[in-house]
C-alpha cells in the first residue's frame, strides 16, 4: 500500500510562494514539482498558477540585447514558469473544482504569454550569430514547445482556438517545427523523457484549424520557406525520414508528421512537391513497417493510428498527377501484403470507420488500374505474394477487408488471362481531325506535343484542328495542367493502349448475345472501368448523354467527338459497336472512344483482332485526358 501523500503546512507552502515570488529559481522549481505531487491540493495550485503568471507579465519582458545588455540567466525565472505552467495545468484541467478556471485564467493571461513566447524565439531560439550558449537556446526551446503543447488539450479549446490564425504564432511553430530539421542538436526526440515535439503541436494546430472552420495563412508560413513549396515538402519528408531511422519508435510522432504531410498536401503546389520528393514511398513503407512487426499493450492503439494515417495519406495522394508511377511505387513496397495485414490492428482503431479508407483503396482503386497492362503486372506479382504466404487466409471470411481482396484479386486474374492476346494484336489510332478521321495502325500517325494523347495523319490535318476544331481549346486546357504539375503528366503507354483494347472487348464479350440479337447497326456501349468492376449502360438511341456524369470540363470535347462518331458510323453499311470507356487516369479519369465492328464481338473464338489485319471503314479509336478540373463548366466555344 501506497503512504499518504505528505501535504505542505499553510506556514510551509506560503515559504514557497515567497520564495518564487522573491525570484528563487530552485524554490520556483520546487513549488512547479510540488504542483505535479498528489500532495498538491486545489487551492494551492490555483495559488501556484497565479504565481506563475505573475512571473510572465510582459513589464517583465527585458530590454536590450539578450547575451550583451541582458544575461541569458536573467530569463530562467519565465522559462521555468513556461515550463511549469505546460507541464501542470494538463494535469489538473480534468478536476471538477479546476475545469472552467483554468481555462479562463489561461485566456486572461494570454497577451502577455504571447510576449514572452516571441521574445524567446526572436531573442534566443533562432539566435545563432550572437553569443549565446545552445544549451540556453535549447532550453528556452523545450519550455516554448512545452507551454504550447497544450493546444493539444481539448479543454483548453477556448484558449488554442485563435492560435491556427495568430499569424506570428503560428509562424513560430512552423518556425520550430522547421528548425528541427536544419540543427539536428534541436531535435526534440528523447526515448527516455517524455518531452513536447514539435511535429504534436504543429500537427494540432491543423486539427483545430478544421475543426473551427479556421484558415491557414499559407503564405505566412511558406514565407519561412522562402516561398518554395518543395522546401517545406523537404521538411515534412526528413521529418518522417529521422523519426523511423531510430531504433526505438516514436509512434506518436510517426502518426502527427504522417498527419502533417496529409494536411500540406491538400495545397495543390505542396502536394506536387510531396509527391516528386517520394510521398508514396514514404508511405508505403511506413504502413510496411507498422504491419509487419508485433504491438503490445497501449502501443498497439497508437501503432493503429499510424496504420490509419498512413493509408490515409496514400488512399487520397495515390492518385495524384498520372497516378501510374505512385502505383508502381507503393506496389514495389509491398503495398497489397500491407493493407491484407492491417486487419489485426483495426480492432484498435480509435475511428469506428477507419477500415473505410483500406477497403477503398485495396477493393476500388487497385481493381481498377487493372486495365493498365503495367500495374497489372504489378498487382499480379503482389497478389501470387500474398496468397503465397496465405495472408488472405489469415483474413475474416465475413469482413469488408476480404470482400475488397476478393475484388482486387477476381479482377487480377480476369485481366491477367488477356495478356497474351494483347501481344499478337495491333493496336490502331484514329486522325483526331473529325474532318478527316483516317485510322491505321500503330505508329503510323504523329502524336501532338501540347495533350500528348491527339494523333493525326499528317501536319495539314493537326493545323486544321487547331484553326477550326476544337483541338486548341482541348489542348489548352491540358497543357495548363502540364505547367501547373511541372510537367508531371505522360501519354498512355502502347503496351497499355493494345491491352485496353483487349479489356474492352473482353467486357463487350460479356454481353455478346444482347448485342448479336440488337436490332440496330449501331449499338451504343457506355463502360465505366473506374473502381475495378465494370459498370455497362446500353444507349441504342443516346438518349443518355451522361450516364456516369461529367467529372471534368475537357469531357465536353470527347462527349461532342462521341456524337460525331455516332453520326459517321450510322451512314456506314455495317454493323458496329461505338464505345464510350472511362478508365482511371490519376488526376481524372480518361475517356477512350472505339467503334468496333460487330462480328469482332460476336463471332466465334475469344475474337481478336489480329496484327495485320485490314482495318474497317469507319472504325476508330481515341483516347482522351483531362487538366484534371472538378466541374461541369461547358469550355468557351464548344456546343
Amino acid at each position: 500500500m501506497r503512504p499518504p501523500p505528505q501535504r505542505l503546512s499553510e506556514a510551509e507552502f506560503d515559504k514557497l510562494i515567497n520564495g518564487a515570488v522573491g525570484s528563487s529559481i530552485q524554490t520556483l522549481s520546487r513549488l512547479t514539482g510540488f504542483a505535479s505531487d498528489e500532495a498538491c491540493i486545489p487551492t494551492q495550485y490555483l495559488r501556484i498558477v497565479s504565481m506563475l503568471y505573475d512571473q510572465l507579465d510582459a513589464n517583465k519582458i527585458p530590454h536590450g540585447t539578450v547575451g550583451e545588455d541582458v544575461p541569458v540567466e536573467a530569463l530562467d525565472i519565465a522559462v521555468t514558469s513556461l515550463l511549469g505552467l505546460g507541464v501542470t495545468i494538463p494535469l489538473w484541467l480534468n478536476h471538477k473544482d479546476l475545469w472552467q478556471q483554468l481555462p479562463k485564467g489561461l485566456c486572461a493571461r494570454w497577451p502577455d504569454i504571447r510576449r514572452w513566447l516571441l521574445f524567446l524565439y526572436k531573442n534566443i531560439i533562432i539566435q545563432e550569430d550572437i553569443d549565446i550558449d545552445l544549451d540556453a537556446r535549447y532550453t528556452c526551446k523545450t519550455a516554448v514547445l512545452e507551454f504550447l503543447g497544450l493546444v493539444r488539450d481539448r479543454l483548453l479549446m477556448s484558449w488554442s482556438k485563435s492560435i491556427p490564425t495568430d499569424r506570428e504564432i503560428i509562424r513560430m511553430i512552423c518556425d520550430l517545427w522547421f528548425i528541427e530539421t536544419r540543427d539536428p542538436s534541436f531535435s526534440s526526440w528523447n526515448p527516455g523523457a517524455k518531452t513536447q515535439r514539435e511535429s504534436a503541436v504543429f500537427n494540432s494546430c491543423f486539427l483545430i484549424a478544421h475543426e473551427v472552420g479556421a484558415s491557414i495563412d499559407w503564405a505566412n508560413l511558406l514565407s519561412l520557406f522562402q516561398g518554395e513549396a518543395e522546401l517545406i515538402a523537404t521538411v515534412s519528408l526528413c521529418h518522417l525520414d529521422r523519426e523511423i531511422s531510430h531504433d526505438e519508435l516514436d509512434l506518436n510522432c510517426i502518426a502527427w508528421d504522417l498527419h502533417i504531410v496529409t494536411v500540406l498536401s491538400f495545397r495543390e503546389d505542396i502536394c506536387l512537391a510531396l509527391m516528386r520528393q517520394g510521398a508514396i514511398k514514404a508511405a508505403s513503407e511506413i504502413l510496411a513497417l507498422i504491419v509487419d512487426r508485433r504491438w503490445e499493450g497501449e502501443t498497439r492503439v497508437i501503432a493503429t493510428r499510424c496504420m490509419v494515417n498512413a493509408i490515409v495519406l496514400l488512399r487520397s495522394r495515390i492518385q495524384a498527377m498520372d497516378a501510374l508511377p505512385f502505383l508502381s511505387q507503393a506496389l514495389q513496397r509491398g503495398l497489397v501484403p500491407s493493407l491484407l495485414k492491417c486487419e489485426a490492428l483495426l480492432p484498435f482503431a480509435e475511428q469506428p470507420q477507419a477500415n473505410r479508407q483500406l477497403i477503398i483503396l485495396l477493393g476500388e482503386i487497385l481493381p481498377g488500374y487493372t486495365v493498365y497492362r503495367s500495374i497489372l503486372h504489378q498487382l499480379a506479382l503482389a497478389v501470387d505474394l500474398a496468397t503465397g504466404q496465405r495472408l488472405d487466409a489469415r483474413l475474416s471470411k465475413d469482413g469488408e477487408i476480404y470482400k475488397a481482396w476478393r475484388r482486387l484479386k477476381d479482377a487480377v486474374d480476369e485481366r491477367r488471362r488477356l495478356v497474351r492476346r494483347d501481344v499478337a494484336n495491333g493496336h490502331i489510332q484514329t486522325c483526331q481531325n473529325d474532318m478527316c478521321s483516317k485510322t491505321s495502325h500503330m505508329r503510323r500517325f504523329k502524336r501532338c506535343a501540347g495533350c500528348l494523347h491527339a494523333y493525326y495523319c499528317s501536319q495539314k490535318c493537326q493545323r486544321y484542328d487547331w484553326q477550326n476544331g476544337k483541338h486548341k481549346q482541348y489542348c489548352t486546357r491540358v497543357h495548363q495542367r502540364f505547367i501547373r504539375t511541372r510537367g508531371q503528366m505522360s501519354t498512355v503507354h502502347s503496351k497499355d493502349l493494345k491491352f485496353l483494347d483487349q479489356v474492352i472487348l473482353a467486357e463487350l464479350k460479356k454481353h455478346h448475345e444482347r448485342l448479336s440479337t440488337h436490332p440496330s447497326k449501331l449499338t451504343l456501349v457506355e463502360l465505366n472501368l473506374v473502381g475495378g468492376q465494370a459498370n455497362v449502360v446500353f444507349d441504342a438511341r443516346g438518349t443518355n448523354a451522361n450516364p456516369f456524369g461529367t467529372k471534368c470540363g475537357c469531357e465536353m470535347f470527347a462527349n461532342a467527338r462521341w456524337k460525331r462518331m455516332a453520326e459517321v458510323v450510322r451512314e456506314g453499311k455495317k454493323p458496329m459497336v461505338l464505345v464510350r470507356a472511362f478508365i482511371p487516369g490519376g488526376l481524372s479519369r480518361k475517356i477512350v472512344l472505339q467503334a468496333i465492328p460487330l462480328s469482332a464481338v460476336v463471332d466465334g473464338g475469344p475474337g481478336e483482332r489480329r496484327k495485320g489485319r485490314v482495318v474497317e471503314k469507319n472504325q476508330f479509336n481515341l483516347i482522351f485526358t483531362c487538366c484534371g478540373s472538378e466541374g461541369n463548366e461547358n469550355p468557351k466555344g464548344l456546343k
